[in-house]
C-alpha cells in the first residue's frame, strides 16, 4: 500500500492534465461535467497522498526520493510524447486502480488490523476510483475514436504501462522494506508472505487477472464490470470521516 501511494501525487497530476487537455473538445455536456468532477476528485486524492507520503518520510522511509522518480518519469512522458499518450496511460492506470478498488471494497479483510483512519482513507480512495473509472475512457472514445486504430493504441499502451508500472511498484516495495527495521527483521519470510497474499492464496492480485485481460476486448468498456452497488458506501464513509474529524478537533 505504501509503495502504491508513492505513485499517486505525480500520477494523478498526469491524469488531471491528460483529461483537461481534451475537456474543451468533449461534445457531450454530461461527460464534460463528469470530466470536471474527475479532475476535482484526482486533485483531492493527490493532496491526501502527499500527506501520506510525508508521513512515510517522517518514519524514516525514502518516500521523497522515490516520489521524485515518479515525477521525473511523468514529466518526461508529458514532454516527449503526443497529446494522446498521457490520456492512454491514464486509461490503463485507471483500469488498475478501479480493479484494485473493487477488490479492496469487496474483501475488507485485506486491511484487517489496520489503523481505522488509514483503512478509511483507502476505502474512500477505492470508492472514488470505482465511481469515475470510465470517465477518461469515455473522453478517449468521444475525442479520439473507437475504431481499429484507437483500439490498437489503447492496447499497446496498456501493455507498455503494465510492463513498466508493476516492476516499479515492486522495486519501490523493496526499497521501503529495506529501510524498515521490522521488514528487515522479517526477512525472506515476510516477502514470501506478501507474494502469497498477492499471487497465491488468497491471491488478491491474481484474482484481478480475468478483469485485467478483459481490457483487451475490442468492445471493452469499464462499466462492463458492473459494481455500482459498491458506491452505496460513499455517504456512510463521508459521515464517518466527518465525525472522526469533529472528534479530533474537539480533543
Amino acid at each position: 500500500m505504501n509503495a502504491l501511494s508513492l505513485f499517486f501525487p505525480a500520477g494523478e497530476r498526469m491524469f488531471i492534465d491528460a483529461v483537461r487537455a481534451y475537456r474543451d473538445e468533449i461534445p457531450d455536456p454530461d461527460l464534460r461535467k463528469a470530466a470536471t468532477a474527475f479532475i476535482g476528485q484526482e486533485a483531492m486524492h493527490s493532496r491526501e497522498h502527499i500527506e501520506y507520503n510525508q508521513l512515510m518520510d517522517a518514519a524514516g522511509l525514502p518516500a521523497s526520493e522515490l516520489d521524485a522518480q515518479v515525477w521525473a518519469h511523468t514529466e518526461y512522458v508529458k514532454k516527449h510524447s503526443s497529446k494522446v499518450t498521457p490520456l492512454l496511460m491514464t486509461i490503463a492506470l485507471e483500469h488498475f486502480t478501479a480493479l484494485m478498488g473493487d477488490t479492496l471494497l469487496r474483501h475488507p479483510e485485506q486491511m484487517a488490523g489496520s489503523q481505522e483512519d488509514y483503512e478509511r482513507m483507502w476505502r474512500w480512495h477505492a470508492l472514488e476510483e470505482v465511481e469515475h473509472k470510465a470517465v477518461a475512457f469515455d473522453v478517449y472514445e468521444k475525442c479520439v475514436g473507437r475504431g481499429p486504430k484507437a483500439y490498437a493504441m489503447r492496447s499497446a499502451i496498456m501493455l507498455t504501462t503494465t510492463a513498466t508500472f508493476w516492476p516499479h511498484v515492486m522495486m519501490f516495495y523493496r526499497r521501503l522494506a529495506a529501510a524498515d527495521p521490522a521488514c528487515r527483521e522479517a526477512g525472506w519470510r515476510g516477502h514470501l508472505h506478501l507474494a502469497n497474499f498477492m499471487l497465491g492464496k488468497p491471491g488478491y492480485l491474481r484474482r484481478l487477472l480475468p478483469e485485467y485481460l478483459a481490457y483487451f476486448r475490442y468492445s471493452f468498456h469499464p462499466w462492463q464490470q458492473n459494481n455500482a452497488d459498491l458506491l452505496a458506501e460513499i455517504d456512510e464513509l463521508v459521515d464517518d470521516a466527518e465525525a472522526a474529524y469533529a472528534e479530533h478537533k474537539a480533543a
